[in-house]
């Protein structure tokens, strides 16, 4: 009678352990066996309402660069590290900014006209200094709207260079705050 509970466990166990080991869904693992989509991942962070995507090309040639001696420099935290390679860009927005545009969301939406929109999508340009530099709403908004992303925009924080690059030049990103 021990030995039947006994070996009952066991086999519960090793059941759970096969279904840990090897899950039903095999979508990831799928990804990751396969090269091809490793390579064309899109550069994008997602955190609660909001999604930011580097639309800078890769072979972006700007007239203007700074070098990382005209920069303050400095080493990145963790978060700040993975969202500058989530997004594959030499920039580095600070940790709480995301936390910072998803909080302006109800500020966003607050009047009747906005609350019929979805999202927002909008590019938002980064100088090579690291300076928000200028936005551009894709999609149609009212003057409100605008003059509330203004506001959000002007308070959005310097990114900081991630270390490591011989130089740092304007990057453009695709933000989208859903509602």
């Amino acid at each position: 009678m021990v030995i039947r509970m006994n070996v009952k466990r066991l086999v519960i166990a090793l059941s759970f352990g096969v279904l840990l080991a090897f899950p039903i869904q095999g979508g990831s693992a799928v990804a990751q066996q396969n090269a091809e989509n490793s390579e064309t991942s899109l550069a994008l962070v997602h955190f609660n309402k909001l999604t930011l995507q580097n639309k800078t090309p890769l072979t972006s040639s700007s007239l203007e660069s700074s070098k990382p001696e005209d920069l303050n420099v400095e080493t990145l935290s963790a978060v700040e590290e993975n969202i500058a390679r989530n997004l594959n860009s030499h920039w580095a927005w600070p940790e709480y900014t995301l936390e910072m545009i998803d909080s302006y969301s109800p500020f966003l939406f607050r009047t009747k006209k906005s609350q019929s929109i979805e999202e927002i999508k909008l590019l938002v340009q980064v100088n090579a200094k690291g300076r928000v530099s200028g936005f551009e709403v894709i999609n149609e908004v009212d003057r409100g709207l605008v003059e509330r992303l203004d506001h959000m925009i002007r308070k959005l924080p310097d990114c900081k260079p991630v270390p490591g690059y011989p130089s740092y030049s304007s990057a453009t990103f695709e933000m989208v705050i859903q509602k």
